[in-house]
């Protein structure tokens, strides 16, 4: 049987037609060759995407205003103290009765004038003080008449009132709890959700990185195919001027060498268009040139337990749907707080007593309670609406727990597929390689024919490309499996453990 031409069955074609459109690969083509390409480890790479990357800079940002935020709560149970300074002008009237007091003193002045009639004076007659009492007190109204009813001031000023007030609370039915702890729980959010962020920007650095490898690995492989069928192509035009070919043969080997230029060209623009991936992901000002080659560990991976193990410990998403949770729970309790009372202390300190007006105390403490009797917002419902945002973070979190599981499960059956396609391959290369030196020496000595070798040279070509992609596949599905299972940052370790590397032909 025929193998399929080269064109039809290079995986990278598939791999990188889904990342790269045409114009994309034919810019970067271009502005790739205006470069020197900058040698970068896969640890120089991730180190400069930690410090350039935008998104890791707004995540760090976040996970700042958070703990900013915290950090403004934490003295919500201490005292508030106020300084108040007011600029006064007023007007102050005054008015005093003083009908009561003309008729009690009055009746006072009367009652004196009849007793010391009763008691008489001594040495004096009787009669002659009687009469002088009896005037007296005949001309007692007529001396009161002059007090009026009431008497008022008035007076106007102006000053300065400064106080100094505090206001401490003792009792709020843990709703300062609440919100110190929910705040707390909002720094735990913005962190995991900033790690999450860094793992998913580990992901995507292996996928750029290795991907412009696979790139490499791609055009290397193809470009010795072109160059055998050169070979081929001179080595059959030479027999057909010695009479041993035919023409039909010779224009065989050059449709297949055609093919073989056009899956250059295609590779060339994939490549282009990887290395501009990586650039603009690294945001460096030249073209990256990877100084690892695609990698592989022979050995099986360690069980799956393990790696749920880990993800269960500390996956960022898990951890940031668990803070969510917490910060529910504290809106729960935070809810329930309004169906209870606030109890505080306060007191406050007139600065200017000098000025001071007439009502005013020099200082007050005291302790207040406040119950709001008819609340604009129904507290039942606003509690029921925390409770029900509680059970959905609850949710959300087992919901977060079976996706890190599926994914983990997922990308580690992947890997291990992977890993043993590429070993199984090994043999392949090593049968096609030996089959092409075959058909080579049988078309030499007029045994074998033309599309036997064609077949032949392509057939190599597929198994090597098939094993470079199979070890891209192997990266990649580690570099998931690490990021599902929250350990994105041990990539590096199997990176310098593994015991298998694919260089460039």
């Amino acid at each position: 049987m025929k193998a399929a031409p080269l064109s039809s069955r290079l995986p990278l074609a598939l791999l990188c037609a889904a990342l790269f459109s045409p114009g994309l690969a034919a810019h970067a083509q271009q502005a790739a060759a205006g470069a020197a390409a900058r040698p970068l480890s896969y640890e120089q790479s991730a180190l400069l995407l930690a410090e350039r990357s935008d998104a890791l800079l707004g995540a760090s940002r976040n996970t700042e205003a958070a703990r900013q935020q915290a950090q403004a709560l934490k003295a919500l149970a201490m005292p508030r103290i106020h300084f108040d300074m007011q600029g006064l002008y007023y007007q102050k009237t005054v008015t005093v009765s003083l009908g009561d007091l003309r008729e009690r003193a009055q009746g006072a002045a009367g009652a004196t004038l009849a007793q010391m009639a009763d008691r008489g004076l001594p040495g004096i007659d009787p009669g002659a003080v009687g009469q002088v009492i009896d005037q007296v007190q005949a001309a007692l109204p007529s001396m009161f008449r002059p007090i009026p009813d009431e008497i008022s001031a008035r007076a106007r000023q102006s000053l300065w009132h400064p106080t100094l007030s505090t206001v401490v609370p003792l009792y709020t039915g843990g709703a300062i709890t609440a919100a110190k702890a929910a705040a707390r729980s909002g720094v735990d959010v913005a962190q995991a959700a900033g790690d999450s962020l860094h793992e998913a920007q580990r992901f995507a650095l292996a996928k750029a990185y290795f991907g412009q490898v696979l790139a490499e690995q791609v055009l290397a492989v193809a470009r010795d195919t072109l160059a055998g069928f050169d070979e081929h192509l001179g080595n059959a035009r030479k027999m057909q001027a010695q009479g041993v070919l035919s023409q039909a043969r010779v224009l065989q080997v050059q449709v297949a060498r055609d093919s073989a230029e056009r899956s250059v060209q295609r590779a060339q623009g994939e490549h282009a268009a990887a290395v501009q991936v990586l650039q603009h992901l690294l945001r460096s000002e030249q073209p990256v040139a990877p100084t690892n080659a695609l990698f592989l560990q022979t050995r099986p991976l360690p069980a799956v337990d393990s790696f749920l193990a880990a993800a269960q410990d500390g996956h960022p998403a898990l951890r940031q749907a668990r803070a969510a949770r917490e910060v529910a729970h504290q809106g729960t309790a935070l809810a329930q707080a309004a169906k209870y009372p606030t109890v505080y202390a306060f007191g406050s300190v007139n600065l200017n007593r000098r000025n001071a007006l007439l009502t005013e105390p020099d200082w007050i403490v005291g302790v207040g309670l406040r119950y709001t009797l008819w609340p604009q917002i129904d507290r039942n419902s606003r509690e029921a609406a925390a409770l029900a945002r509680e059970e959905a973070a609850q949710a959300a979190t087992r919901e977060a727990w079976t996706q890190i599981q599926m994914a983990i499960h997922q990308s580690w059956q992947v890997t291990e597929a992977a890993r043993r396609e590429y070993l199984s391959l090994a043999s392949s290369i090593a049968s096609a390689s030996e089959s092409l030196r075959v058909q080579e020496v049988s078309f030499r000595e007029g045994v074998g024919t033309m599309s036997e070798l064609i077949d032949a040279r392509n057939a190599l070509a597929q198994a090597r490309t098939e094993r470079a992609a199979a070890a891209y596949k192997y990266d990649l599905a580690l570099a998931s499996l690490l990021l599902a299972s929250g350990q994105g940052e041990q990539y590096q370790d199997y990176l310098l453990r593994a015991d298998e590397h694919l260089s460039t032909p």
